[in-house]
């Protein structure tokens, strides 16, 4: 082959691998293939539209891009118990691949804006606050740009003492 002939080829592979490299993402259906992952070992066999069910967009930092919510109350008995069910926050990017930045077992959630920062104020199971059971255990967490993840407010109350917004598995 002649050395022009192979440099052109390499050219026009080379232009082409960035036409298939650059397709769009759909982040939502990242998140449902991660959750799918997540629970294929359940009891409960779920259909693709009850993991795309559970998912619905939130806004996490007030950026312009749709962020995601992933409430496991959706999916079953087997992601809750006395703390809750399993709740996930994704923070959507530009390039389009959301990544995880809350994944813990709650009760109950409210979204405030304080401010122009959103607040996720959650309860949490009283034993994450020295208590047990039922009792009150209130946790607000925040996206810190700074830090590049959810961070745990202070407040004036008796609030969780666990700071770290992914649970370890």
């Amino acid at each position: 082959m002649h050395p022009n002939s192979a440099a052109a080829l390499f050219v026009l592979a080379a232009l082409a691998f960035p036409l298939d490299a650059a397709k769009p993402v759909n982040p939502k259906a990242t998140i449902a293939k991660a959750v799918t992952r997540e629970v294929r070992d359940d009891f409960t066999k779920h259909s693709q539209a009850d993991i795309l069910a559970a998912i619905t967009p939130v806004d996490i930092n007030a950026d312009g891009i749709q962020d995601w919510q992933v409430d496991y109350n959706n999916l079953g008995a087997a992601w809750c118990g006395t703390g809750g069910c399993r709740y996930q926050l994704w923070l959507g990017r530009k390039n389009g691949v959301p990544f995880r930045v809350f994944d813990r077992q709650m009760r109950e959630l409210t979204v405030e804006n304080r401010k122009g920062r959103i607040v996720f104020v959650f309860d949490f199971h009283g034993s994450e606050c020295g208590g047990f059971g039922s009792q009150e255990c209130p946790g607000e967490f925040s996206w810190s740009a700074k830090r590049g993840r959810m961070v745990l407010l202070p407040t004036p109350k008796k609030h969780t003492s666990i700071s770290n917004p992914i649970e370890p598995l």
